[in-house]
């Protein structure tokens, strides 16, 4: 799209299961933009599209984007404290980004731009068509609060890489 190689998974082009954060290393960002054995082109990527960490976020590397989506209709924010936490609303929204370019075209480059979006919806509707959630109460304080169901885990993936969330 616009010239640029944009390459899009859940989590990263290894695992679908990985995380790397915001407040991850430069390294493990640039990671992101690594071809690997699940990609269809084995040139590193200048834009990658992700999501799995459920928070919205962007920066630029070495002239090239991390976008992360967010989610729609479970975000989270896993950095929170009473003393500086805004309103709830900020991180319950449902989340997503609309990108645009000029799509197809590999060799020219055009112009290309994206766009957070936030927008509210209705939670407790969501909450009735899943009654049957075998961690109901988890999802509910999730949906209702924007804090992960499992902090301990969350907790100890940053502690694995050296970053205490506590000083945030």
């Amino acid at each position: 799209m616009s010239g640029s190689l944009i390459r899009l998974f859940h989590a990263s082009p290894k695992l679908i299961y990985d995380f790397v954060g915001d407040l991850d290393s430069i390294e493990n960002k640039r990671s992101l933009f690594m071809p690997s054995e699940n990609t269809i082109s084995q040139e590193m990527a200048d834009i990658v599209i992700y999501g799995h960490i459920h928070i919205q976020c962007s920066d630029n590397l070495y002239n090239r984007i991390r976008i992360n989506a967010g989610s729609v209709g479970n975000a989270l924010d896993f950095i929170r404290n009473k003393k500086y936490d805004a309103n709830v609303m900020q991180t319950t929204r449902a989340n997503y980004v609309i990108i645009e370019g000029e799509y197809g075209e590999k060799d020219k480059v055009g112009s290309f731009s994206y766009q957070f979006v936030k927008i509210p919806y209705n939670i407790d509707k969501e909450l009735d068509m899943n009654k049957n959630n075998i961690e109901r109460d988890s999802y509910i304080h999730e949906l209702k609060e924007g804090k992960y169901r499992d902090m301990k885990r969350v907790i100890k993936t940053f502690e694995d890489r050296h970053i205490d969330i506590s000083k945030v």
